[in-house]
């Protein structure tokens, strides 16, 4: 599985349910380890969001279930790099690893995934972990079109000017995630979403300049930060460069993430389903269409499991 919008959001959350409903009846106690095991690969911001989502919901939703129980529950975050959240640096990359383990979840740094089928994945080291549950936040390849553009690609992203014009293509201009542009100190501008729509406004002077030959504008920006939330109502930023952790980097992250809503209504909304959630437990029920129902669940105890889906779905149209 993937984590990029909101439907594969509302997927991982079925998954979770559906899986600790097959764990619970005892008739899953051969499969029980594989299907309380997730596993997330890749520790950059998406990875550590949704590992630490991962554990929260699986933590607060298995009390529901009288055969499980939190110890059963293992969660585990593969990276490549030797520290996480390497858009941050080392120093706060420490501090999130320190703080998921204190939580009960497993970190493996300077591991890659070699292999995934429905039972288990292998790692680069030959360790078999069992687990149905595999998420991958690892990043992603840039189409394969690009590298026919030009020669001078690297990692499948196009190198341009700092005007953003393609090298070697004087009517070809790139920005974006397909784009290394450089930053004049030697690196490149990250392929962030700040990055990209300051990038759009200059690009669009840009090609308004190149009609009317006139010069144009190189790209300059400085990132004005970053921020990431690792659970608990605890986060890690680095703004303007200045580092901070805990609630008040999670505070932040959440008013800046409010601040980005459209319309004021959906905001006060939004607002108030976040206060409610810091005072009631979370809702486990799913959220699923008819075509989604029995997707990625075992046969075993399929019984027991399409019955509870029922009284899951009863419940909901109530």
């Amino acid at each position: 599985m993937t984590m990029k919008t909101l439907e594969d959001a509302i997927t991982l959350r079925n998954r979770m349910i559906a899986h600790l409903e097959e764990a619970e009846p005892d008739c899953s106690e051969i499969t029980r380890d594989a299907m309380l095991t997730m596993v997330v690969v890749g520790g950059g911001f998406a990875g550590v969001e949704t590992v630490s989502g991962i554990y929260d919901f699986m933590e607060s939703a298995v009390r529901a279930y009288p055969n499980l129980s939190p110890s059963m529950l293992r969660v585990v975050l593969i990276q490549a790099g030797s520290h996480l959240l390497p858009e941050l640096g080392s120093e706060l990359g420490v501090l999130t690893r320190d703080k998921l383990v204190s939580r009960g979840i497993e970190v493996l740094l300077n591991r890659r995934l070699t292999a995934v089928t429905p039972d288990d994945v292998t790692l680069d080291d030959g360790r078999l972990i069992p687990t149905k549950f595999v998420v991958w936040t690892g990043g992603n390849a840039a189409p394969p079109e690009l590298a026919h553009l030009t020669t001078a690609s690297n990692g499948a992203r196009v190198i341009t000017t700092r005007t953003m014009l393609v090298e070697g293509h004087p009517n070809v201009w790139a920005l974006g995630d397909c784009a290394r542009i450089p930053d004049g100190n030697g690196g490149y501008y990250p392929p962030t979403a700040q990055h990209a729509l300051r990038e759009a406004r200059v690009l669009a002077e840009n090609l308004a300049a190149s009609l009317q030959r006139r010069p144009m504008k190189e790209f300059t920006f400085n990132t004005i930060g970053q921020m990431a939330s690792i659970g608990r109502r605890s986060g890690v930023a680095q703004i303007l460069g200045y580092k901070c952790s805990g609630f008040a980097a999670w505070f932040m992250w959440r008013t800046v993430y409010l601040t980005k809503l459209p319309r004021w209504e959906k905001r006060i909304h939004v607002a108030l389903d976040w206060f409610l959630d810091l005072i009631f437990s979370k809702d486990t029920v799913q959220f699923m269409s008819f075509r989604a129902l029995g997707q990625g669940i075992p046969e075993k105890c399929s019984l027991e499991t399409s019955a509870s889906n029922a009284s899951s779905s009863s419940s909901q149209a109530e």
